[in-house]
């Protein structure tokens, strides 16, 4: 999906990861537009060495890891 220029999120995941489904799943409930990258599947690595999947970038700026992710789209979402 086309991303806009305001928010270029991209979140990589890896198969076999419950979190990734947990996260995957809350950002089509929630209509959050997102690229998703699983770097088992389709080759792709994230700008930086990470440790743990899911991770969510903002263009090449690492935002937040596995469920935090979920607390960070949250926290934006309801501030004023």
């Amino acid at each position: 999906m086309p991303l806009s220029s305001s928010k270029r999120y991209i979140l990589y995941v890896s198969n076999h990861c419950v979190q990734c489904d947990n996260v995957i799943d809350f950002l089509n409930r929630k209509s959050i537009e997102c690229l998703i990258i699983n770097v088992d599947s389709e080759g792709d690595s994230p700008p930086e060495k990470v440790f743990i999947y899911p991770v969510l970038f903002n263009y090449d700026r690492l935002l937040a890891y596995g469920l935090d992710i979920i607390e960070h789209f949250q926290f934006f979402d309801n501030r004023p």
